[in-house]
């Protein structure tokens, strides 16, 4: 399923399957960034030239275990991914996981 993280400051699609989000090369991520929680492996991949050109667009998929790490990964500070992770028609990815789990 198609996910978005998206403000002035960054623009991201993402694919949420089975717990992980794949965040897609064309997403631009927030220049800023501090240590937090999934710090250290999202610090790595936001610094390889492999994944993030100089001016903060990915250039190849890349794959987190959680939403919170790819949501870290796109807007430098520690948030939870289900909350801010939303799905094409808004919904943010809590409330649609528990819209799957009670349906």
């Amino acid at each position: 399923m198609r996910v978005i993280l998206k403000t002035k400051n960054y623009d991201a699609i993402g694919e949420y399957s089975d717990g992980q989000i794949t965040v897609l090369k064309g997403s631009t991520i927030s220049k800023k960034f501090g240590e937090y929680r999934h710090g250290k492996g999202v610090k790595t991949v936001r610094e390889s030239k492999e994944y993030v050109n100089d001016n903060g667009i990915l250039i190849n998929d890349y794959t987190f275990k959680t939403p919170s790490a790819a949501a870290q990964f796109v807007v430098g500070y520690s948030v939870n991914g289900t909350l801010v992770w939303k799905t094409e028609n808004g919904i943010s990815l809590k409330e649609y996981m528990g819209e799957q789990n009670n349906g």
